[in-house]
C-alpha cells in the first residue's frame, strides 16, 4: 500500500503492461495492472497521444457534508435520500455556472437501515457542477466560492427537507477539482467517460480497468466493478 504516491506512467514492454513508475521515479513491477482512474486517463499513462484518447466525461458535482448537533431525524428528516428538481425539465448536463441548484440530492446516512443505529448526525447535499469554472479559480477565490456554494446549496435543500442550518457544527465541501485530485479523472468526471469498457479490457495486455469507466456508476457500482474485474481478470487468470 503506497499512500500519496501518484503514478507517472505505466511501464509497457512488448505491448504488455509490466508495472508502473511513480511520481518519485520508483518503478514497481507487476504481472497485471488494474486501473481505476478511467480509460482515457489510463491510456494517457501508456503514452497514447492526446488526439487518440477517448473523450473525458462531462458530468461532475459539488457535494457538501454538514455535521449537526442532533440526529437529522429529530428535525423531521426521516428519509435516507431526497432527490429534488424544481424546474419543468430535469437538466442532467454540465451547467454553465459553478453549480446548478435547480436539482440535487439531500442524503442523511444516519437513516440507512443498518444492522445497528448509526449516529453521525450527517447531512449531504449534492448538485451538478462545472469543472472548468472551478479549475479557473485561484486559491483564495476558490475558498470563497466553496463557502458561497455551501450556503446556497444548504438554502436550496431547506426548501425540500427540514431546515438543518441552525444545527450545523461543522461543514466541508468538495468540488470537481477535488475529485480530479484524488481520483485522477479528468474534468472531475465522477461517473467516468461516456464509453464504458464492460469487460475491463484496455487494448493493452495485462492492463485492465475497474471503476465507473468499466461499468456501473456511483459508489456501489465502483465497488462491484473492483470486485468483478479482480475476480475475472486477476484471481482466475493467476489461479
Amino acid at each position: 500500500l503506497r499512500l500519496r504516491a501518484g503514478v507517472r506512467r505505466i511501464v509497457l514492454r512488448g505491448g504488455a503492461a509490466e508495472g508502473v513508475v511513480l511520481d518519485d521515479g520508483t518503478e514497481i513491477a507487476a504481472r497485471c495492472v488494474l486501473s481505476s482512474i478511467g480509460w482515457r486517463e489510463t491510456l494517457r499513462l501508456c503514452g497514447v497521444p492526446a488526439g487518440d484518447l477517448p473523450p473525458a466525461g462531462p458530468i461532475s458535482f459539488v457535494e457538501s457534508i454538514s455535521v449537526l448537533d442532533v440526529p437529522p431525524a429529530t428535525l423531521g428528516m426521516n428519509e435516507t435520500a431526497v432527490f429534488y428538481n424544481d424546474s419543468p425539465t430535469f437538466h442532467y448536463a454540465r451547467p454553465d455556472e459553478t453549480i446548478d441548484l435547480r436539482s440535487g440530492v439531500v442524503c442523511s446516512p444516519d437513516n440507512f437501515d443498518y444492522p445497528s443505529p448509526v449516529e453521525e448526525n450527517l447531512v449531504r447535499v449534492t448538485c451538478l457542477a462545472n469543472y472548468d469554472r472551478w479549475a479557473a479559480l485561484d486559491a483564495s477565490t476558490y475558498r470563497l466560492a466553496k463557502q458561497s456554494c455551501y450556503q446556497r446549496m444548504a438554502a436550496a435543500a431547506a426548501r425540500f427537507v427540514p431546515d438543518f442550518r441552525g444545527h450545523v457544527l461543522h461543514a466541508d465541501v468538495f468540488t470537481p477539482t477535488t475529485i480530479e485530485r484524488f481520483t485522477g479523472h479528468e474534468n472531475g468526471a465522477v461517473y467516468g467517460g461516456p464509453a464504458k469498457r464492460y469487460d475491463g479490457a484496455t487494448g493493452v495486455e495485462n492492463l485492465f480497468l475497474c471503476g465507473t469507466d468499466q461499468g456501473l456508476v456511483g459508489i456501489v457500482g465502483a465497488l462491484i466493478s473492483g470486485i468483478t474485474i479482480a475476480n475475472r481478470r486477476l484471481i482466475r487468470a493467476n489461479s
